[in-house]
């Protein structure tokens, strides 16, 4: 199962299966093939594109992720594998366990913690006002975020991060910032969706997320401390309209190192890390989660080398 290769395809293209391959067949170029076993998460980025039954079965069983976008650009549906784990109902009923107890609110409170400590992070990386105010808060969250932290949070840190004039939209946005940002949260998303899967836990039974109508509750619970991955990247490769080379940019943020306990991960392989942690909690063998600290600098490489 690859970790790393975001497969993007924006245009009318034709996705079969050939000798085990995936065979991505376009008018007027060669076929190209890849392995479906070198894909992590395939997006669909155009309306036209056709796939087969078998290329999209290929995909589930090395699993891989199918996202497909609609015609704003927005991320409309993920295709998630459901094979390789016989421990479904186990993590099921240990997930319906955890609901309720102390120890899902703890579970969320280090989430926000790692949330607001990150956001100060990028504050501070990238010389932009206000990191004090999301250290203060990240030592003030309680189980449960009772005292909302979170949101007194993301309105300080969004009020911060980019210009005066910023105003960030989750849904619709056609400007290029939040474009930016929410092209690059539904990918890493996705990453987290379905890592979630592939661990055999259920994504809609989330700790701090609980909407009747989101099946990703849990995957929304877990792309909180990764957010500023997406968000520095942004930040410093922000230039132009959100056109086909910006979207092909932008999954460079999938290429960058998560700093773990001083170490250095490539993203997937933190994001699994993490969710490793969550199924340890489950069986009782850990009690903390494994989150991320900051992303590894060049001043970093060269402390280590």
């Amino acid at each position: 199962m690859s970790e790393h290769r975001i497969l993007l395809i924006e245009n009318p293209a034709s996705i079969s299966v050939d000798l085990g391959r995936l065979r991505i067949r376009r008018d007027g170029f060669d076929d190209h093939h890849v392995l479906p076993k070198d894909i992590a998460v395939l997006c669909l980025h155009h309306h036209t594109i056709q796939i087969s039954v078998q290329a999209l079965r290929g995909l589930a069983e090395a699993g891989a992720s199918v996202m497909v976008t609609d015609e704003a650009h927005h991320p409309c549906a993920w295709f998630l594998p459901q094979v390789g784990n016989g421990d479904l109902v186990r993590r099921l009923r240990q997930q319906m366990v955890l609901d309720g107890t102390e120890s899902k609110a703890k579970l969320w409170q280090a989430l926000v913690k790692a949330r607001l400590s990150t956001q100060a992070i990028n504050l501070r990386f990238l010389n932009r006002k206000g990191a004090l105010r999301l250290e203060r808060l990240a030592q003030e969250v309680q189980p449960a975020d009772k005292t909302k932290c979170e949101g007194q949070g993301a309105k300080h840190y969004w009020a911060h991060l980019f210009d005066e004039n910023f105003s960030r939209e989750k849904q619709g946005a056609d400007d290029a910032v939040n474009a930016r940002l929410n092209f690059g949260y539904a990918v890493l998303r996705s990453m987290i969706a379905r890592s979630l899967v592939m661990a055999g836990l259920n994504p809609s039974l989330g700790l701090g997320h609980c909407s009747m109508e989101n099946p990703f509750n849990l995957a929304d619970d877990f792309i909180e401390p990764y957010r500023f991955v997406v968000e520095r990247y942004v930040y410093l490769n922000n230039a132009g309209e959100f056109n086909s080379q910006a979207r092909k940019e932008i999954l460079g943020f999938v290429m960058q190192e998560v700093k773990f306990n001083g170490a250095g991960y490539r993203l997937p392989s933190a994001i699994n890390e993490t969710i490793a942690s969550f199924v340890r909690v489950l069986d009782g063998r850990g009690k903390q989660l494994s989150l991320p600290e900051d992303l590894v600098t060049e001043t970093d490489d060269e402390t280590w080398a």
